[in-house]
C-alpha cells in the first residue's frame, strides 16, 4: 500500500527524532538482541582483535557493547542523548558526536559498521552521496565495511500502515507510508503518556534498489562483495527484511 498525499516529513527530522523518547519508542531493540547481529557483522568483516572499527550511527550503543569486546572501537552519532547511554553500555569505546556527512576521520579505520538503517536520511540525494564519501574517507584502503539497510521491495510488500503498542505507561501510535514519487519510506510516531501526547516525530528513509545502492558506494571506491537478506545469512530477497551489504574499500582509493 502506498500513500502519496500524506503530510510531508520535515527535511531535518533526524535532528529531533533521536532524543529522550527514542529509547522508549525502540525499547524492543535490546542489547541482547544486538549480540548475534554484532557477531554476524564481525564474522563477515573478518574483524581482528587488533583492528580499529568505526560504528557510524552507533545510537545508544547496543552493538558497541558487543563489538568493544572484539576490537578497538569508536562510535559516532548525532544525538548527545543516545551517546550518553552508549557511554554507559560501552565504557571502553571512544565516542564522538558528529554528522555522517562530515566524519572527522581520514583513513583511520580498518573496519566500519552501520547498523539498523542508519543511512538514507537526507531528502537531498546529494547529501546521501556526501555521507558515502565520508564513510569511504574514514576507511583505510582495503578496509572492510558492513552496512545494514532495509529491503525496499520487502517494505513495499509488507508495509504496516498503522500500529499501536504499549511500553510501560506509554502508548505509541505509528503511521507508515511510501511516497514512490520521492522514493521515500516515511513514518510518523506519536507518543502518549496517560492520554496526553508527549512527543511527535517523523522519519523518512530513501528507498534504494540493490543496483543503485551498489553503484552509489562503488562511485566512492566501496565495492560491495556480498549481500544478505537477514542476520541468519540468507540471500537478499524481497522475502527478507534487510539489505545487508558487505565489502571492501578499493586499495587505490
Amino acid at each position: 500500500m502506498t500513500e502519496t498525499d500524506h503530510r510531508a516529513v520535515a527535511s531535518d527530522w533526524f535532528e529531533r527524532s533521536f532524543g529522550a523518547l527514542y529509547p522508549i519508542i525502540y525499547a524492543h531493540r535490546t542489547v541482547d538482541e544486538a549480540g548475534p547481529e554484532a557477531a554476524f557483522a564481525a564474522a563477515r568483516l573478518r574483524l581482528r582483535t587488533d583492528g580499529r572499527l568505526l560504528d557510524v550511527g552507533c545510537g545508544n550503543g547496543r552493538h558497541l557493547h558487543h563489538l568493544s569486546r572484539r576490537a578497538s572501537v569508536t562510535g559516532l552519532d548525532f544525538s548527545p542523548e543516545l551517546l550518553a547511554i552508549a557511554r554507559r553500555r560501552a565504557p571502553s569505546a571512544g565516542l564522538v558526536q558528529g554528522d555522517m556527512r562530515a566524519l572527522p576521520f581520514s583513513r583511520a579505520f580498518g573496519f566500519l559498521t552501520n547498523f539498523f538503517t542508519s543511512f538514507g536520511y537526507f531528502l537531498d540525494e546529494d547529501e546521501n552521496e556526501a555521507a558515502v564519501q565520508s564513510l569511504a574517507s574514514a576507511l583505510q584502503p582495503g578496509g572492510r565495511f558492513f552496512v545494514d539497510y532495509f529491503c525496499a521491495e520487502h517494505a513495499r510488500r509488507h508495509l504496516c500502515p498503522r500500529s499501536v503498542r504499549h511500553v510501560g505507561a506509554y502508548e505509541i501510535h505509528e503511521r507508515r507510508w511510501i511516497n514512490e514519487r520521492d522514493q521515500r519510506l516515511n513514518k510518523e510516531t506519536r507518543v502518549f503518556e496517560h492520554g496526553t501526547c508527549t512527543g511527535r516525530y517523523g522519519e523518512s528513509l530513501r528507498l534504494y534498489e540493490p543496483e543503485a545502492f551498489a553503484a552509489m558506494f562503488a562511485a566512492h571506491g566501496m565495492v560491495i562483495e556480498e549481500w544478505h537478506g537477514d542476520y541468519e545469512g540468507n540471500s537478499l530477497s524481497f522475502e527478507r527484511p534487510r539489505m545487508i551489504a558487505v565489502g571492501t574499500l578499493d586499495a587505490q582509493s
